[in-house]
């Protein structure tokens, strides 16, 4: 529970941004960045949820890690158009899940989620892992990137621009975002794909058999690489590209947490 705790006032700070009257690439931002990623290390530290564990509090501490370290490189490196006028939205998304993570933590199962040693000393094992936070990592950020879109929109149609479509990103720049991250999203997820069948092969397991998380996996690739590829050979914009990728960060997060949630909580 103390980890819990301390793991939503450390997202507090990056969450505060979306009250900030004109968002800034500053020091404030970057120390609420920092503060986000050392406080979810930290409880990662208490709980000792590995990074290879099958558990779903550490899957969603996990991704909500990747989330941030991945932002905050991006505010650093001064990422695609304006993303630092995200943060506030970014920082309610991963207390939703930092919150999520903390009640069902009291209620994780007693037996051990990791995986087995063959799989463990594979190498196969941490690409597919690195793979799957990068890929859950950006279709989140897209996802979030969507939801501005829809914000800015509403806002635009009805010309009544409002303080909250103010501190976001414009339009354009909310539909370069997630069209952009998409196709990053789709290269990795190429990756971890293939390594997911590897690791098949280290346990001895059928390549041909499509369990839930592949199957969905699958699906949310099949899904990207259709919006990508209307987006190039034709004009689709606006709350068709967001169902996209809306519908992508859905299959992802049934095939990441999802599967875990219902492995260890309703069938274990």
């Amino acid at each position: 529970m103390l980890a819990a705790v301390l793991h939503i006032l450390c997202l507090l700070p990056l969450t505060t941004q979306i009250m900030r009257r004109d968002p800034q690439r500053d020091v404030w931002l970057f120390t609420s960045i920092c503060i986000a990623a050392l406080g979810t290390v930290v409880v990662l530290g208490l709980t000792g949820e590995e990074v290879q564990s099958r558990g779903f509090t550490a899957a969603l501490h996990w991704s909500e890690l990747s989330v941030i370290l991945i932002f905050g490189g991006l505010v650093i490196c001064k990422g695609p158009k304006q993303i630092w006028r995200l943060a506030g939205y970014i920082g309610g998304y991963l207390l939703l899940f930092g919150g999520i993570a903390g009640f069902f933590n009291v209620f994780e199962p007693v037996f051990d989620p990791s995986v087995s040693e063959p799989v463990l000393y594979s190498g196969w094992l941490w690409v597919h892992i690195g793979t799957s936070l990068v890929t859950y990592a950006l279709v989140t950020l897209a996802a979030i990137a969507a939801m501005a879109y829809i914000v800015q929109e509403n806002a635009l149609k009805n010309r009544r621009p409002n303080r909250w479509s103010r501190r976001l990103p414009p339009l354009r720049d909310s539909e370069y975002t997630l069209v952009g991250f998409l196709k990053w999203s789709a290269w990795v997820l190429v990756v971890g794909i293939f390594t997911g069948f590897a690791l098949r092969q280290v346990e001895d397991q059928s390549l041909f058999y499509l369990d839930h998380k592949m199957l969905l996996t699958l699906l949310g690739f099949a899904v990207i690489c259709a919006l990508i590829f209307i987006h190039e050979k034709s004009t689709l914009r606006g709350r068709m590209a967001v169902r996209f990728v809306l519908g992508a960060w859905l299959l992802l997060t049934l095939a990441f947490p999802g599967v875990r949630f219902v492995s260890g909580y309703l069938i274990g």
